[in-house]
């Protein structure tokens, strides 16, 4: 190797994997993260257990920092502002939170800062900040592994809703959308409030339900059959402050002749979908990169070129890209390190002119 270097952007799975299998084969890393810590979101919101084996999240996000922490130079509460072109790769410059600038020239650069939960308070009808004991799915996981799932009285709930889809398949807020894990998680977190609380009843409201793959019997038969969780196909139209902090959903069953609801509950959960967040886009644009239509960042191509981006030398992985599970973003990891070890190695970029038939398309 002679003195290959990679940039990888991001320390969420993704960034982790890809940090590792760098490392593994010989190249030297640099790591932006701009929070404090590494394991991005999963640290960030405490996940609990993960779908669909329920395992704790500390098991698989643990290992991958261990193999990271130290082994590579790193920039924490940092951002990359910019990048330019400079000989055979890129001179980035990366800002600290005290606004201090530093240069590193790499070879390519790894793009995995990962998505943000969408904001319920976006949704006002349901009360997401304003009416106490209703929570988002992201909020409900930290509770769930720091074990204080209670309600605002202090007492475990024994009367739980979940309402699916929330900033997700919704054009009112501009995502339509399947942010892809909700329903799983949403379930997973309907498995452990009944484990913690058995006599607790717990329905999940529902569009549709999307456990795809393997997931269905794991997750979708198996909350009901052993966890006894109740699913109700409806629309929900807004929740109201109840007596004694309680809240009550109001709507329609659609699966028995829009028969009106109107029910209490102690605590209501949100799933609330994912999105691009602000941390990601400053990424992109201070990368060049290209938007697809739902706001993620596009791919050169993204069935045949996953991981390649539109500029050439940087690469993609995880969520930057849409909707992932955990398990899928480190394997992208993976993808984009073997992919950008090629490039910096043997000078492989692919071709695709994918985008560029897509904008013509679109402006046809």
């Amino acid at each position: 190797m002679a003195g290959e270097k990679v940039l990888v952007v991001g320390s969420g799975p993704a960034g982790l994997s890809a940090t590792k299998e760098l490392l593994n084969m010989g190249v030297d890393v640099v790591l932006v993260e701009k929070e404090s810590y590494l394991g991005g979101t999963p640290k960030k919101l405490k996940y609990s257990l993960l779908f669909p084996e329920l395992r704790p999240a500390s098991e698989v996000i643990d290992p991958l920092i261990k193999t990271v922490e130290g082994k590579v130079k790193t920039y924490m509460e940092s951002i990359v502002e910019g990048v330019k072109e400079e000989g055979n790769g890129f001179t980035v410059s990366i800002k600290d939170k005290s606004g201090k600038i530093q240069t590193e020239k790499v070879n390519a650069i790894i793009a995995a800062s990962g998505f943000e939960h969408f904001d319920s308070r976006r949704k006002y009808e349901y009360g997401y900040g304003i009416i106490p004991n209703i929570y988002q799915i992201s909020d409900v996981e930290k509770m769930l592994s720091e074990n204080k799932l209670v309600t605002t009285k202090g007492t475990p709930p024994k009367r739980v809703a979940i309402l699916l889809c929330v900033g997700s398949r919704d054009a009112t807020v501009g995502n339509t959308y399947c942010s892809r894990v909700c329903c799983a998680v949403s379930i997973k977190q309907a498995m452990e409030i009944k484990e913690r609380i058995p006599d607790a009843v717990v329905h999940i409201y529902y569009m549709d339900i999307r456990t795809y793959g393997l997931m269905e019997d794991k997750l979708y038969w198996k909350s009901q059959l052993e966890y006894r969780v109740g699913f109700i196909r409806g629309r929900i139209s807004e929740f109201m402050r109840g007596p004694n902090d309680t809240v009550i959903i109001k709507g329609e069953d659609t699966m028995n002749l829009n028969r009106a609801l109107v029910v209490p509950y102690d605590m209501v959960i949100l799933a609330n979908g994912m999105e691009l967040g602000l941390g990601s886009k400053q990424v992109a644009k201070a990368l060049g990169l290209e938007f697809e239509e739902h706001g993620f960042v596009r791919p050169l191509d993204p069935d045949r070129l996953p991981v390649q981006s539109t500029r050439k030398g940087i690469f993609l992985a995880g969520a930057i890209t849409g909707p992932k599970t955990i398990s899928d973003s480190i394997t992208e990891g993976y993808a984009a390190a073997m992919k950008a070890y090629e490039y910096v190695t043997k000078g492989v970029w692919e071709e695709s002119d994918f985008a560029k038939r897509k904008v013509e398309v679109a402006h046809h």
